[in-house]
């Protein structure tokens, strides 16, 4: 007898891949697929709920039959269209936040960003108790820490350049001095702040030491490296790659900073690590007459600096400064640094601190 309740997968008679106006300013890049899908004038598509046309877009731009996104989007249900958008993982409320994506359809890059976020369960949780969900508050939700994905937290960062990788930069520093068992203490400090100069302001806090005086001994380096231990080789070396290390002569001798040279490897270099509250950083690392250095080289340095307990990135002390500019008006704003490449967020140069 058939099936009366099943629709037909008949499409309205229209040019297929000849997207209207309004498809156009709903749909952006994908328009022609859904244009081939729903030809002009698209109703079926316009008429599902805002949900089912951004997992339309999602399907469509995946390699799967185009009947099947089609039957999907318009009568899968809820919990087998979230199974297909996330690869077959489970998850709870995936639809019911598609809700709030708005009218217009995302990138696929942004896509892709909240299906990720979305499988962590913490960062889903936040999601799920959003009133709207949007490609700028998901790429903030992917700079911070899980433990900082919080609505307490989450509000109380300006919408500032560099906010969010410093107080980031801030929890992975303090869980580094304060130890990883007090991650979550941390973070629920943070929580409590209720302002965003307070927040920023505890972050800044938890970057200074609990106990003074207390010295660590550098890093012991792998034999390709050696330490420079007395102010005869430091003159030595600074004279071999003409650069200015003798005016750090008192700071080597007090023990806040340490100076290696590179001896075996691709190119012959001198490096310099400072000590602050979260330990040995490296703080510089150049060539002859300060040239830079190639990256297989940097990628050398910093694996055998990272595997003797010694760490990359800004000190501690310029980070809580800029911290405090970033919430204060009476400072601001803060000169977040760029850190788009990995070389940039090594943070070299700041010798000085």
């Amino acid at each position: 007898m058939g099936n009366p309740m099943t629709r037909s997968l008949a499409r309205p008679v229209g040019r297929a891949g000849a997207a209207s106006p309004l498809l156009q300013f709903l749909a952006g890049a994908h328009g022609e697929a859904i244009a081939m899908a729903w030809p002009a004038p698209h109703t079926g598509f316009l008429s599902l709920p805002a949900a089912r046309r951004h997992a339309a877009a999602i399907l469509l731009a995946r390699d799967i039959d185009m009947a099947q996104a089609v039957r999907m989007a318009e009568r899968g249900r809820d919990t087998e269209v979230a199974r297909h958008l996330m690869h077959g993982e489970a998850v709870h409320g995936l639809m019911k936040a598609f809700a709030r994506l708005g009218e217009v359809l995302w990138d696929m890059a942004d896509y892709d960003l909240l299906l990720s976020l979305f499988s962590d369960e913490s960062t889903a949780q936040v999601l799920r108790h959003s009133d709207e969900i949007r490609p700028e508050a998901l790429h903030l939700l992917r700079r911070l820490p899980v433990l900082l994905r919080v609505p307490r937290i989450l509000r109380n960062i300006p919408d500032s350049r560099g906010a969010a990788d410093d107080l980031a930069e801030a929890f992975r520093l303090a869980v580094r001095i304060q130890g990883a068992g007090a991650a979550a203490a941390i973070a629920q400090r943070w929580e409590r702040a209720g302002t965003a100069a307070r927040l920023f302001d505890m972050a800044a806090e938890d970057l200074q030491p609990d106990r003074f005086g207390g010295l660590l001994l550098p890093p012991d380096l792998p034999p390709a490296f050696f330490r420079v231990v007395d102010r005869k080789t430091l003159e030595r070396v600074a004279l071999e790659f003409r650069n200015c290390l003798r005016d750090f002569t008192s700071d080597v001798a007090l023990g806040r900073m340490a100076v290696y040279v590179l001896r075996d490897g691709v190119e012959r270099a001198v490096l310099a690590l400072r000590q602050d509250p979260a330990g040995w950083r490296l703080a510089e690392a150049k060539g002859k007459d300060n040239a830079d250095l190639r990256e297989e080289t940097l990628h050398f340095i910093v694996e055998a600096v990272e595997r003797a307990g010694g760490r990359t990135g800004e000190s501690s002390w310029t980070l809580s400064r800029r911290l405090h500019e970033h919430a204060c008006s009476n400072c601001g704003p803060a000169h977040a640094p760029l850190r788009e490449t990995w070389i940039q967020r090594l943070m070299l140069g700041t010798l000085w601190d």
